[in-house]
């Protein structure tokens, strides 16, 4: 059976400000769920901030960016990527309240404040973009293994999963050496190492079918998506 499609990534945004309350509160919880992770995730490459303080920052900028000022209001398709226009929000965000912390911790008198690279032992240079971009991707192909664990759990194929499990995504991940194709007939009773390699075929299928649906729903032209899912297998 197939699933409804879900809102593309413009559609979401626009929801979240318009129309009914009840509207614009699914629609948050949507984008918030999608882009969340990913937030939390640039924040750990802040030295010094505790798992509190991040989680005190994402809150605050949800609350006062998000909620408050409506910045999802000011976001243009026309001037890029949303995740892009999410991302500059938030690092002035972060970086306004640090300095504001750092400020109320070091200058109570009013002295002038230290850098914030030397104050809060952040950084600012590009490689954090670099990185966003990689959390991105990274949880892309989260959402399209979850994809794929799902549909083999839905059709009992255990032998896929399996197969794909130790012959792609451990060793893609984790750096894991893939089990070899004899071991894999014999725990999965098969007939031949023709059968596993057959079903890693099969595998690698499913996965970049869900794949390409979960990149689709993060364009707003559907024609885009060979575009970002070259650039994702660059990156992989």
């Amino acid at each position: 059976m197939t699933s409804e499609p879900q809102v593309t990534r413009w559609s979401l945004i626009a929801r979240a400000h318009e129309g009914s309350d009840e509207v614009r509160i699914e629609a948050l919880n949507d984008l918030l769920e999608r882009y969340l992770p990913v937030l939390h995730w640039y924040l750990t490459r802040h030295p010094g901030l505790d798992a509190h303080r991040r989680e005190d920052l994402v809150q605050g900028f949800i609350a006062s960016k998000i909620l408050e000022h409506s910045i999802l209001e000011r976001a243009d398709r026309s001037r890029g990527r949303f995740r892009t226009f999410l991302l500059n929000a938030f690092q002035n965000y972060i970086r306004d309240e640090l300095r504001r912390a750092g400020a109320a911790r070091r200058a109570p008198s009013g002295g002038p404040l230290l850098p914030l690279e030397e104050a809060d032992g952040t950084s600012t240079d590009d490689n954090l973009d670099r990185q966003f971009q990689q959390a991105w991707i990274s949880q892309m192909v989260g959402i399209a293994v979850e994809g794929v664990r799902e549909e083999c759990a839905q059709h009992d194929r255990d032998d896929v999963w399996t197969i794909f499990r130790v012959r792609l995504l451990e060793p893609m991940l984790e750096g894991a050496t893939p089990t070899p194709y004899g071991e894999l007939v014999k725990q999965l009773k098969l007939d031949s190492p023709s059968q596993a390699a057959n079903l890693l075929i099969t595998a690698k299928r499913m996965f970049s079918r869900h794949l390409h649906a979960v990149v689709v729903e993060t364009v707003d032209d559907p024609t885009q998506a060979e575009a970002e899912l070259e650039e994702l297998k660059k990156c992989l």
